[in-house]
């Protein structure tokens, strides 16, 4: 394993970056003395430090605790907004060694933007998304100039200890967010309406919410496991004058399809709007 005795260190201490250490801390490989997190919130890193036991530095104006966090580790991860991209770029860039692996999961920010300021570090753009807290996450990699298929093989690595990631090109990677990314957002939104709906007809709350995402995570499985089409699968379930065709039609008389196509759409389109403006 690549990755051990490796010491990560995460510039920015929001959600999506707990999402991604605290899984590769359960998963056992990396130790939590080995990952270090710097942040302007000093309570939300009193949080992390508390409950994962990782290292926590206070970042000031001076962005003197995003240096000490890059000066100590050999894998840099970028886990802030997109709009704070330059400014933070530029304060700490200086800090990095020529070799040291940078990888960035900030939505929209381009390999040449990054490079713009690291030109002389092999560079990881990165999208994850929050099933990684459960360690069920997926991640797309793509490469900047300077990594080489070690650097890439040392970010799959990290990012299977938090589920799958693939490799591809980067003109792939807004498409990948929007469907993997933002998707887990839509998911919850089909979850909250099911049980909304097994609510109408009687069912407790907390039932039917358990019974609609347990629906949901064993449909997906059997996608995974079986490799077969998921129109198949659902024809499967649609027994002639049943209960589940007359579902499906009610569904794709509301646009059910072609609302989800377009809420990939909507989220990519933003996607690149957002790393435009950084």
């Amino acid at each position: 394993m690549m990755l051990e005795n490796k010491k990560i260190g995460f510039i920015g201490g929001g959600q999506m970056c707990e999402a991604i250490f605290s899984g590769i801390v359960a998963s056992g490989l990396v130790p939590p003395q080995n990952i270090s997190i710097t942040d302007v919130n000093a309570d939300r890193l009193h949080c992390l430090a508390e409950k994962y036991h990782v290292n926590t530095v206070v970042n000031k104006p001076d962005a003197a605790g995003a240096k000490q966090v890059i000066e100590q580790s050999d894998i840099v991860v970028f886990a802030i907004k997109p709009q704070y991209a330059r400014p933070v770029l530029n304060d700490v860039s200086s800090a990095f060694r020529e070799n040291q692996l940078v990888i960035s999961i900030m939505g929209g920010i381009t390999l040449d933007y990054l490079e713009e300021f690291l030109p002389f570090n092999p560079v990881l753009r990165v999208m994850p998304n929050t099933p990684m807290l459960v360690r069920k996450g997926i991640a797309g990699i793509a490469a900047g100039k300077n990594a080489t298929q070690e650097h890439c093989d040392l970010g799959m690595e990290l990012f299977n200890l938090v589920g799958i990631s693939y490799l591809l090109p980067e003109n792939l990677i807004d498409p990948l967010t929007s469907v993997s990314g933002c998707s887990p957002a839509f998911a919850y939104m089909f979850i909250e309406a099911l049980a909304d709906g097994g609510v109408e007809k009687g069912l407790p709350r907390e039932m039917a919410i358990k019974l609609a995402a347990q629906a949901l995570a064993g449909s997906a499985e059997m996608v995974l496991q079986t490799g077969t089409h998921p129109a198949v699968l659902k024809d499967s379930v649609c027994s002639p004058g049943g209960g589940t065709i007359a579902g499906v039609r009610a569904l794709e008389k509301g646009g059910f399809r072609a609302a989800v196509i377009d809420a990939v759409d909507a989220s990519c389109a933003r996607m690149i709007e957002v790393g435009k403006k950084a």
